[in-house]
C-alpha cells in the first residue's frame, strides 16, 4: 500500500493557508500545518501545531517533530504572512518593518532551512513559497510588505540552485486577489483597485491556487525550479 504524501504548510489558521491545508488534506496528503493560534480544520489527515515561524527554536522543534512522526517531508508550502493597512514609507514605523521581516524573511528562511535538511537526506522534495502580486505591481503603500515578499522570491531562487543536485525543487507562487476575511476587511474600494491592476480582472479561487501548488508538487515537475508564477498578472 502506498503511503500518504506529507505536506507541511505554515500559516494555516485562516485565509489562503487554511484553504490549501483543507484542499490537500482531503485529497490524499497528510498535512502538518501551523499557525500562532489554533486551527478549526477537522480532518483526520490534518495535524496542527501552534508555532511562531519567526522563532528559530520553535520552527526547528516543529520540523523535527514532523520528521519524527512521518519520517519524510514531501512538500513544504511557506505561506505564513502578515497583512497590514497600506502606509507610505515616510510614515511606516520600524516596528512594522521588523514584523514583516520577522514573519516573511525569517519565518520563510527558518522553515525552508529546517525542512530542506530532511529533504536532502531523502534526496527529494518540493518547496513552494508564497509571495505576492504586490512585488511585480509595486503597489503604493506597501514598501515594507513588498520588500519582504520580494526577498522571498530571491531567497527561493538561491535555494533552488543550492538544492537542485539533491532532486529538490523550489518555486514561488504569487496568488491573484482571493477574497479571504482579511481581504474583505480592506473593503470593496481596495479590492477594486487591486483588480484594476491585474491582467485578468477577477478574483481567483482556492481551487485555482491549489492547482498551481499541485503543478509545482507533481512528480513530473522535477525539472521546474526557481520559477515564479504570478496569477492573473503579466508584469
Amino acid at each position: 500500500m502506498s503511503r500518504l504524501k506529507v505536506m507541511v504548510i505554515t500559516g494555516t489558521s485562516e485565509g489562503i493557508g487554511r484553504g490549501i491545508a483543507k484542499h490537500f488534506a482531503s485529497r490524499g496528503f497528510a498535512v502538518a500545518g501551523c499557525s500562532r493560534g489554533p486551527s478549526d480544520i477537522k480532518l483526520d489527515t490534518y495535524f496542527h501545531s501552534q508555532v511562531d515561524v519567526g522563532d528559530e527554536n520553535q520552527v526547528r522543534h516543529w520540523i523535527r517533530s514532523i520528521y519524527s512522526k512521518f519520517k519524510v517531508i514531501d512538500v513544504l508550502v511557506c505561506n505564513a504572512g502578515l497583512v497590514r493597512s497600506s502606509l507610505l514609507m515616510s510614515v511606516t514605523s520600524s516596528k512594522i518593518l521588523e514584523d514583516f521581516v520577522r514573519v516573511h524573511i525569517n519565518g520563510t528562511f527558518f522553515t525552508c532551512r529546517e525542512a530542506s535538511k530532511v529533504m536532502i537526506q531523502q534526496k527529494h522534495g518540493r518547496i513552494i513559497n508564497i509571495s505576492s502580486l504586490s512585488v511585480p505591481m509595486h503597489l503604493e503603500g506597501t514598501s515594507a510588505y513588498t520588500a519582504t515578499k520580494g526577498g522571498i522570491i530571491e531567497m527561493t531562487k538561491v535555494l533552488a540552485k543550492e538544492l537542485s543536485p539533491m532532486g529538490i525543487t523550489c518555486n514561488v507562487l504569487g496568488p491573484g486577489l482571493t477574497m479571504t476575511n482579511t481581504a474583505k476587511n480592506f473593503g470593496e474600494k481596495w479590492a477594486e483597485n487591486l483588480l484594476s491592476q491585474q491582467t485578468i480582472k477577477r478574483i481567483v479561487t482556492m481551487k485555482e491556487i491549489c492547482n498551481v501548488i499541485s503543478f509545482f508538487a507533481a512528480p513530473n515537475s522535477s525539472c521546474i525550479t526557481g520559477q515564479v508564477i504570478n496569477m492573473c498578472y503579466v508584469g
